[in-house]
């Protein structure tokens, strides 16, 4: 799965508005994190581990929810990740699955995962976190018409019949008879990136508080408006809730039951600011922890002796997604169109001017750090730079430009308004520049930043009044795109559907490709086999241009000295939360 990025990242992004996804994902290569020229190192810290405190971490958009199921963005990804356990996580650098609330085998054929919980697991109310607390979970998924989350348990046995009202339980997840911390979940059909999603994200729910949410009697808005969604006083994570000013901050206290053992830190403090620049004012004085900065402040940050810099590849990209059944901006229905569009940005000069060179022009839809990136990039179109290949493109599909130099086409004029999250300055500066330079192609060009929650709720309801919009990705080590661009994941608003693919673009070939990778015929699970797909459904997204593919930025993770044991990576930055601590 993926998750909309905010100006900050849901699990592995600190600073920048994204939508999210994935929590974790499958085995992957990935670069070792490295630190600036001015980073020290908070590995093994030079005194005894204090304990107390808290941590302060900055981002520029406030929480949506804190029920898993309904997560759709970073900032929300982070507070319900540090209030409930994942059954797995992943290596932080490498993004293999490893053991976390429970460990996990699968079967020869590929066909079930058992899981045991750890006998320490309890709920903050005392109460074991059990199999059935795992089952409750994922029926609360079946149940929920809001979650975006149903494709990520469609071949679990049962559970397609679950979400349609026609069972009162989902068959596949059995639960040990002797062991109520053991349980079995069993698919439909070899399903490759099946053990990360059935098991990598926080979707074990206490029975005691959600089980009166997902009964045969329960309906969808039960669980999709409980009061605990958003006052959440059972959890199983690192820290408790305490409270949510909405606007302004969510404090969460140390979770002393915690099974791994209590976090050192007493309090850990989700703070919302209004912009990027607030996040490095307060990194500079302090008042912030930890977050991200964009590159245009690195070289003054890099003058502040009380912090610490650490650089790495992000594991997502920053994109322009276009409106393909736009009513504003029709054009934006044909790939010449979108084609023109890529090739009258000049993308090359923007990572120049505003990632200062930090980050890479990207072209798909996968990233460098995930095993499916194409690793013959001759075999897409960079779309270099065009004004003249541009204008010829928008010519061809039959868009003149008038005397008024705009251009129109069967009396519609080319208008396009491209939204992105205010006070996300990066994002902000890159739609102004895209409105400026698409006006030297005659287009009705103009920027226009709004709150990032309310432009996430528009896209995944399929709100048709975005023409275009400039947000992020944060993805997962398990590259499955599924989510995100199979056509069973596009927004319908006459039946209220939710999804991720707010492009409305679809192609046949490119559903096969990633069924097969997901869920091949041939049942070949190997990294070969679905990389062959991959590099298919990578190739499709080149040539049609449902997004302009925008960059990969390098992450800017900066910490203040006193926090010890802060160790971020490409696929986890709160990994080992629990171990942080404050030198005073």
């Amino acid at each position: 799965m993926r998750k909309p990025r905010t100006g900050r990242g849901l699990f592995a992004v600190l600073a920048a508005s994204v939508l999210a996804v994935t929590a974790c994902g499958q085995p992957a290569a990935s670069p070792t994190p490295t630190s600036s020229a001015a980073a020290t190192s908070s590995a093994t810290p030079t005194v005894a581990v204090q304990q107390g405190g808290r941590v302060i971490s900055g981002s520029i958009s406030d929480i949506a929810t804190m029920q898993p199921i309904l997560v759709n963005d970073t900032a929300s990804g982070e507070v319900t990740g540090l209030l409930y356990a994942t059954l797995i996580t992943t290596d932080p650098k490498t993004g293999e699955p490893k053991p976390n609330l429970a460990t996990f085998s699968a079967s020869a054929d590929g066909l079930s995962y058992t899981f045991e919980i750890n006998a320490k697991a309890n709920w903050t109310d005392g109460k074991p976190i059990i199999g059935q607390d795992y089952l409750t979970g994922i029926m609360a998924v079946g149940k929920s018409a809001k979650t975006v989350r149903k494709s990520s348990f469609t071949t679990i046995k049962g559970f397609n019949d679950y979400a349609a009202g026609k069972a009162d339980t989902i068959a596949g997840i059995q639960i040990d008879a002797s062991n109520p911390k053991k349980f079995t979940v069993t698919l439909d059909k070899v399903t490759c990136p099946a053990l990360l999603q059935i098991a990598g994200n926080s979707y074990t729910l206490p029975t005691q508080v959600f089980g009166k949410y997902v009964t045969k009697d329960s309906k969808p808005e039960d669980i999709d408006n409980a009061p605990e969604n958003t006052n959440p006083q059972v959890t199983s994570g690192p820290f408790t809730f305490s409270e949510w000013r909405k606007g302004d901050q969510v404090i969460l206290k140390k979770n002393a039951s915690y099974f791994k053992g209590a976090p050192n830190l007493d309090e850990y403090v989700f703070k919302v600011v209004a912009s990027t620049d607030a996040v490095t004012s307060g990194l500079k004085t302090g008042e912030i922890t930890y977050g991200t900065i964009l590159p245009t402040d690195l070289a003054d940050m890099q003058t502040v002796n009380t912090v610490q810099i650490t650089k790495y590849p992000s594991l997502g990209y920053t994109f322009i997604g276009w409106d393909t059944k736009s009513k504003n901006a029709p054009a934006l229905a044909d790939k010449r169109v979108r084609q023109a569009l890529a090739y009258g940005l000049d993308m090359d000069s923007v990572i120049k001017a505003v990632l200062l060179g930090e980050g890479i022009a990207h072209v798909a839809h996968s990233v460098p750090v995930q095993w499916a990136y194409p690793e013959d990039q001759s075999a897409l179109n960079p779309y270099k730079f065009d004004q003249a290949k541009a204008n010829q493109l928008l010519d061809d599909a039959g868009w003149k430009k008038g005397a008024d130099g705009i251009r129109a086409k069967d009396g519609t004029k080319f208008t396009l308004t491209i939204s992105t999250n205010s006070g996300n300055k990066q994002r902000e500066t890159l739609a102004q520049v895209a409105a400026d330079q698409y006006k030297q192609l005659g287009i009705d060009a103009k920027a226009a930043p709004e709150a990032f929650q309310g432009l996430v709720t528009k896209l995944t309801a399929g709100d048709t009044s975005l023409d275009a919009t400039i947000i992020g990705w944060s993805l997962g080590a398990e590259p499955d795109p599924y989510t995100i661009w199979h056509s069973s994941q596009i927004p319908d608003p006459a039946t209220k559907k939710t999804g991720f693919g707010f492009t409305y673009f679809s192609d046949p070939a490119m559903d096969k490709a990633i069924e097969e990778a997901r869920t091949p015929s041939n049942g070949d699970c190997s990294i070969a086999a679905r990389k062959k797909q991959y590099d298919t459904f990578n190739k499709i997204l080149n040539e049609n241009q449902p997004y302009n593919f925008g960059f990969v930025p390098n992450v800017l993770a900066v910490s203040q000295k006193s926090l010890q044991n802060f160790a971020p990576a490409p696929f986890s930055t709160l990994w080992n939360v629990e171990q942080w601590w404050v030198k005073k």
